[in-house]
């Protein structure tokens, strides 16, 4: 007699998913952060100051210095910087899932996302966004004959740049903000803060796993003398999105979810070091590649306490 069991493929799938990311951030943390960390801020293996819940029946958090270090190491890492190979699904999932925690009023989760993972959708954004840069530049036969325009010189370096940031990404989050939340009473800006607060989240997820990430605000905002003439949607936070971004995101949108959205810009994602398992066999990577390091003033001469 025998005996058949039958697995799901989902279930095949988010497990493999889960390993796969598991193994990404392991090999991150043996080789690369940790040991990039060059201004006195690596994570001691013995932290004695815990949080006060490690000693209760509550999930173990990490301590206060760990939290520190990872925010001090979170960069903004550019698509130039970039290998071009893909991120396991995980990685991007449990961004999300770090962005659905963010602080909101009366949780009212103004945050929507749309996710660009295939290379069809990541070509079509940089398609658009291309075209959006070279649409807002000065006319080519302008010869300042128009000083009060403030539209820059069109730049073909600039147009590559747009579509090839696209195509070194791994995935590409549109970033926006429902505007016609039935949940919420909240001030406009207040929901602003609530996204921006979910990007923040999604990208210290990111450089836990020592992935690039970095949120670029390009082909978002049209210019006041160009409203009237493109058709842009005006929202009372000030944003005035192309129409065309505008109908490019409803396309991606079922029809059940339709609603009306602000798009904030683009938070781009993509392999860093370049050598994570599921590279061609025998190729060891970029291991000594180090993380970026950052740069902030004090923060002294922007506090007062009284």
């Amino acid at each position: 007699m025998t005996c058949c069991h039958k697995i799901e493929s989902t279930t095949v799938l988010s497990f493999l998913g889960t390993a796969m990311a598991g193994i990404y951030l392991l090999r991150r943390n043996l080789h690369s952060i940790q040991s990039t960390i060059s201004d006195g801020n690596s994570i001691p293996e013995n932290d004695t100051h815990v949080h006060p819940t490690h000693k209760s029946n509550l999930p173990t958090l990490p301590s206060p210095t760990q939290t520190l270090a990872l925010i001090q190491q979170r960069r903004s890492v550019f698509t130039k910087q970039f290998t071009g190979r893909s991120i396991p699904r995980k990685i991007v999932e449990d961004m999300l899932e770090s962005a659905r925690w963010a602080p909101n009023h009366h949780v009212t989760e103004p945050w929507r996302f749309v996710v660009f993972e295939s290379e069809e959708g990541r070509d079509g954004l940089g398609n658009l966004l291309a075209e959006l840069y070279k649409k807002g530049c000065a006319p080519e036969n302008s010869d300042g004959e128009d000083n009060t325009s403030k539209k820059k010189p069109f730049l073909q370096a600039k147009y590559d740049k747009k579509r090839k940031g696209a195509t070194l990404s791994s995935h590409i989050i549109a970033i926006c903000i429902s505007t016609n939340n039935p949940k919420s009473k909240n001030p406009i800006m207040e929901e602003v803060c609530s996204v921006a607060m979910a990007v923040q989240n999604m990208h210290l997820i990111a450089s836990a796993y020592g992935v690039g990430a970095y949120w670029s605000s390009g082909g978002v905002y049209s210019s006041s003398e160009d409203l009237e003439s493109i058709g842009s949607v005006e929202s009372t936070m000030g944003v005035f999105n192309p129409k065309e971004l505008t109908d490019f995101l409803r396309s991606t949108m079922p029809d059940e979810r339709k609603e009306e959205l602000v798009c904030l810009g683009w938070l781009y994602i993509g392999d860093y070091y370049g050598d994570f398992h599921h590279r061609e066999e025998g190729s060891s990577g970029n291991s000594s590649k180090k993380w970026p390091s950052g740069r902030r003033g004090t923060i002294d001469d922007k506090v007062s306490w009284r």
